[in-house]
């Protein structure tokens, strides 16, 4: 029989070990970490993993979150990981890198207008630090995409290439 897969998230104060004690709590149940995001954010430190395990592992994390959540101060949720249906729209793969001077919808510009054209985001990276020189608040934005195949590289460019020109934002897509 196969595995099952959960989707187990975490966020909470950062600090040393956070890391070993949730992995050692999913070890304890029988669960294996296939893929994980981790991070900190300016003190408060966010999981997302994916763990594979018998049938009985999203019941046995979530039965258990409370005392993880206890033992580690971090807010814990458990769910059952739903994968795309076999036959999905073939699809390739692009990194899309940004950056402007600073101000409030940057990310939310760019992405609605992806969603407007079928793009998919598989991951979101983006920080504000600043600028050389100036110290001006410098928003740096990068997105791992995945074009359809049946999509047209050449106006997605064009279509980014004038939101980018009416937002003062610089950008680059690359194919990975």
């Amino acid at each position: 029989m196969g595995s099952h897969y959960s989707i187990l998230s975490a966020i909470g104060a950062d600090r040393p070990g956070l890391v070993d004690e949730v992995t050692r709590h999913v070890l304890a149940w029988g669960g294996n970490v296939e893929d994980s995001r981790m991070v900190n954010l300016h003190g408060q430190f966010a999981i997302m993993m994916l763990v594979a395990g018998s049938p009985e592992l999203r019941s046995c994390l979530q039965g258990s979150a409370e005392t993880l959540e206890a033992a580690s101060g971090l807010h814990v949720e458990v769910r059952d990981a739903d994968f795309a249906p076999a036959g999905a729209t073939p699809a390739l793969p692009y990194r899309l890198t940004t950056w402007a001077m600073d101000h409030p919808g940057l990310m939310q510009s760019v992405t609605h207008l992806l969603g407007e054209l079928g793009i998919n985001i598989e991951r979101a990276d983006s920080t504000l630090r600043p600028a050389p020189y100036t110290n001006t608040p410098l928003f740096e934005m990068e997105l791992t995409i995945s074009l359809p195949a049946a999509t047209h590289v050449a106006e997605v460019r064009e279509a980014l290439g004038r939101l980018c020109d009416d937002l003062n934002i610089d950008w680059q897509l690359t194919a990975l």
